[in-house]
């Protein structure tokens, strides 16, 4: 039997809402958390592109603050989307938000942390926001939301089930940021600040591993860089394949075909997220080649899982020498000379196969490309194993909670089936 409901207004004990107006902003104090930094991927609010409030303006404007525990909730641009407050709480909040508090006589925290971002609740908050180009939900509709209450007991195991889910999505994640950051580090040595040659001309004490370090040049030539190593275009270096979108009756959500990506909104952290499928590919992209977007906005990066369709506004990059990462990271130190195609003058920003193919690099010797290829596979490699185990978690969550919040599976049914998931 299903689990009476109750109205979301019902359960909670405070609401901080800060007025629907901007707050003062200052250039330095404690970040002033907007919506953007609010995802249902992340377990706790990001700080991207944050603005400062200082210590008046913290004390003074706000009508209050959140406390650790609570839950933000956004009601503008993307209506649903929520985070936990950590501990410490180190930001105050924006406006187009709440930060929620349960009472915990009526519902478990977790639980309702849970039931927000879970498929059922998303979809209904979906059908009740309003607005066209600015959706929004209004607060005084919380008593129109209606949260599933199943006995305590099942509030507590699915609180506890998606806690323990996200917080392992939330542990790859942060491990494959430092893995992606530690790669590119590698790479900024040896390629773009020549690391390793600068230590030899100085008279330093190598870092390197003797046959590794042999592979450097002992000299700079007149221009600056390693001495052997040319000056080159990606055209002579890499393999390029610009997009080409296919017919949009070849276009589907059924699976039939190659994954379909058309541009920067189907990239992931590292790897796309599968929008639509093609039954008629024009262009295609091979496995572990580096997909860089082409069109507004230009410069954007992913890489493929699988072979895939890529439209017009993606090119597939991969190095002569037919490796992963040495692309990888040569696309992100060129990002800035590819972005700049971003103010081309056309009413969207983009760059040409022309274009692109003849941006200038320093190309290193084939032994060290290589080198660095058999350095970095290990992290890459954690990195695709990471996300593959992060989707896996992500779908049996999906899965189960709707399902624990029902009542159509019971507890005892969906533990053996967390644990193997954990």
């Amino acid at each position: 039997m299903a689990p009476a409901s109750l109205p979301f207004d019902e359960l909670l004990s405070f609401v901080v809402d800060n007025r629907g107006r901007t707050c003062p902003v200052a250039s330095t104090g404690l970040p002033l958390i907007a919506t953007n930094c609010i995802s249902n991927e992340h377990l706790y609010p990001t700080k991207d592109n944050v603005r400062y409030v200082d210590q008046d303006t913290y004390a003074n404007w706000f009508r209050a603050h959140p406390k650790p525990g609570d839950i933000i909730f956004v009601l503008k641009g993307a209506p649903g989307r929520c985070a936990l407050v950590p501990n410490p709480v180190d930001f105050c909040i924006a406006q187009d938000m709440v930060a929620i508090r349960a009472d915990k006589e009526k519902i478990d925290p977790a639980y309702l942390f849970a039931a927000l971002r879970s498929p059922l609740i998303q979809e209904l908050i979906d059908r009740m926001h309003v607005g066209t180009m600015i959706p929004h939900f209004k607060k005084g509709d919380f008593n129109k939301l209606l949260i599933p209450i199943p006995d305590r007991p099942v509030q507590e195991f699915i609180g506890n089930v998606h806690t323990a889910l996200v917080e392992k999505i939330e542990l790859n994640r942060r491990m494959n940021e430092t893995l992606e950051a530690t790669a590119r580090a590698i790479f900024k040595d040896w390629f773009v600040d020549f690391g390793p040659t600068c230590a030899k001309v100085e008279g330093r004490a190598p870092y390197l591993a003797p046959e590794i370090w042999s592979l450097f040049p002992d000299r700079l030539d007149d221009e600056g860089k390693p001495e052997g190593w040319n000056e080159s275009t990606v055209g002579s270096e890499f393999n390029l394949t610009m997009g080409q979108s296919p017919p949009g009756e070849t276009y589907n959500e059924a699976g039939e075909g190659l994954p379909f990506f058309q541009g920067r909104t189907d990239f992931g952290f590292r790897y796309p997220v599968r929008r639509k499928f093609c039954s008629a590919p024009t262009r295609v992209a091979r496995p572990d080649d580096t997909l860089v977007s082409v069109r507004a906005p230009v410069g954007d990066l992913n890489m493929a899982w699988e072979e895939c369709c890529i439209g017009r506004g993606v090119a597939a990059v991969r190095h002569n020498r037919g490796g992963r990462g040495y692309t990888q990271y040569s696309m992100q130190f060129l990002q800035p000379a590819i972005a700049r195609f971003e103010d081309s003058g056309s009413v969207f920003g983009a760059i040409n196969k022309v274009q692109f193919e003849r941006l200038r690099l320093i190309a290193p010797s084939l032994e060290l490309i290589d080198l660095y290829e058999a350095t970095v596979q290990g992290m890459d490699d954690r990195i695709r194993a990471n996300t593959s185990e992060s989707e896996t978690l992500a779908a049996a969550r999906d899965y189960l909670l709707p399902k624990l919040m029902s009542g159509e599976v019971r507890v005892k049914d969906a533990e053996k089936l967390v644990g193997e998931a954990i």
